[in-house]
């Protein structure tokens, strides 16, 4: 039976494509930080596969390079890395601290780049999918570093699949309007969606059927599937 390592696999999208790839037949490696997952384990083992769960801060450099020998101790049958974890801070350039800077590079940038190389170096098959954003085809300053962060993910999903591509397939999912922001209004998503061009919004099935395609599509590499209704084309 095959794994598939989730990052951020407690919460959001994370935890979605950890629940679709359980009831796909894989074993689940759940990596989370501060989020308590164990209700999202017990809905995994539910559907008669395994599931561990891996605490790690990835914005410390240290704890990421050690992660997927930790997975691997458990697991040897490993396919698929889904880096999903992120964080997603409102500082536009002038206002982004140091710490928002460092905190965001290390965890959405830097650790996924060694989740990677690791991957490749100790498993040496199967895909990686990292999480991207529609924001890495605008310029828009609002979340400084996360976007940087989000564009050099991409750039670097591009530059593994040329180099890995004999062996690992590495693609890229970019959501648009798919959840409100953590906090964010009842009626967030339905005034939202009047900026898309499909004057609406998307749903969680919709990223999973991305995944579903990356997934069966051999041939796909060094892609990003844009799941947000052409919302990212206006902003060119």
């Amino acid at each position: 039976m095959p794994t598939a390592i989730v990052t951020g696999g407690a919460i959001r999208i994370g935890k979605a494509m950890a629940l679709h790839l359980a009831g796909k037949g894989f074993n689940i490696a759940l990596h989370h930080h501060k989020s308590v997952p164990s209700a999202v384990i017990e809905e995994i083992k539910a559907q008669g596969v395994q599931c561990r769960s891996y605490p790690c801060d990835f914005s410390n450099l240290e704890e990421a390079e050690g992660f997927i020998e930790k997975v691997l101790a458990d697991f040897d049958d490993v396919e698929l890395l889904i880096n999903s974890a992120a964080n997603f801070i409102q500082e536009n350039l002038e206002e982004t601290q140091k710490e928002t800077l460092t905190d965001t590079l290390q965890l959405n940038l830097m650790s996924p780049y060694l989740l990677m190389r690791d991957f490749k170096r100790s498993i040496n098959k199967g895909m990686i999918v990292n999480i991207l954003d529609e924001r890495v085809r605008k310029h828009i300053s609002t979340f400084g570093a996360y976007s940087v962060s989000k564009v050099g993910l991409k750039h670097l999903t591009e530059l593994a699949a040329v180099e890995w591509g004999e062996t690992v397939r590495v693609n890229g999912i970019a959501p648009g309007l798919i959840l409100p922001p953590q906090g964010g209004s009842p009626d967030y998503l339905e005034k939202a969606a009047k900026k898309v061009p499909t004057r609406t919004h998307g749903k969680m099935e919709n990223l999973l059927q991305a995944l579903d395609y990356l997934m069966e599509n051999q041939f796909v590499n060094g892609d990003t599937l844009f799941v947000d209704g052409a919302e990212s084309l206006r902003w060119q």
